[in-house]
C-alpha cells in the first residue's frame, strides 16, 4: 500500500486506474486507500493523494486544468487559459477554457466551471505543447498557436487580451516572430497579425 502511495507521489499526486494496473497494482488497493482516507476518488478511474503537502508546490490553476485533462484526455487548455499558463496575461478566465475535438461529446464537470470550444481537426491538432505539472505533461497549445487562436476569436472576446499577450510575447527572450507569423498564416489570420506587428513596431520606434 505504501508503494502505491509512493508511486502516486512520483506521478505528481494523481493516478488513474489504468496507470495503477499497468504498474502492477490491483484495483482493490485503490479502493482500500480511498476507504482509509489516504487518497481521494475524483471521478471514476481518477484519484489523487488526500495529503499533497509533501509534493512540490504548484499553482492551483495548473492542478485544476490537469485534473480535468486526466478525466478527459482530449480536453486541452486553450485561449485565455492557455495564455495564462504561458504567463502572457494576468487575467484568469472565470471559467477554465478547453478545446475539444469537434466530434467528441461534451464533458461534464461539476467541481469547477468550464467553457468548451469545439475545434476542427485543423485547429485542434496543430501547435501542441506539453507543460510540466509535477512530472506530468499537461497538453495545451504553444504561445504562438494560442495568440493566433485569440486573434481568430477576437470577434467574441475582443482584442484586449490578445494584444496584451502579443506585447508580452514580443518582450520574451523566447519570442520567435517568424514562427508566430507562420503559425498565424496556417490558421488563417496571418494578415491581421502582421498588421498588428507593424503597428507595435511603429509605436516602439516613436
Amino acid at each position: 500500500m505504501h508503494n502505491l502511495i509512493q508511486y502516486m507521489a512520483l506521478r505528481g499526486g494523481h493516478l488513474t486506474t489504468l496507470e495503477a494496473t499497468q504498474a502492477g497494482f490491483p484495483r482493490k488497493a485503490l479502493t482500500r486507500l480511498v476507504k482509509g482516507g489516504q487518497i481521494e476518488r475524483l471521478e471514476r478511474g481518477v484519484y489523487r493523494l488526500a495529503d499533497p503537502s509533501a509534493l512540490s508546490p504548484v499553482l492551483a490553476e495548473r492542478l485544476d486544468l490537469l485534473e480535468v485533462q486526466l478525466r478527459y484526455p482530449y480536453a486541452r487548455p486553450a485561449l485565455v487559459s492557455a495564455l495564462h499558463l504561458h504567463g502572457l496575461t494576468t487575467t484568469r478566465p472565470h471559467r477554465l477554457q478547453f478545446a475539444l475535438p469537434a466530434n467528441r461529446r461534451a464533458i461534464t464537470f461539476v467541481a469547477m466551471p468550464l467553457e468548451l470550444f469545439y475545434f476542427s481537426a485543423k485547429f485542434y491538432d496543430f501547435g501542441l505543447a506539453l507543460l510540466p505539472v509535477r512530472g506530468r505533461g499537461l497538453a495545451t497549445y504553444t504561445p504562438e498557436k494560442t495568440l493566433a487562436d485569440l486573434l481568430r476569436f477576437a470577434p467574441r472576446f475582443g482584442r484586449e487580451l490578445y494584444l496584451e499577450g502579443l506585447k508580452k510575447y514580443l518582450q520574451s527572450p523566447a519570442a520567435d516572430r517568424q514562427l508566430l507569423i507562420n503559425t498565424a498564416r496556417q490558421l488563417g489570420v496571418g494578415k491581421p497579425l502582421e498588421r498588428d506587428l507593424e503597428v507595435l513596431s511603429h509605436d516602439q520606434d516613436h
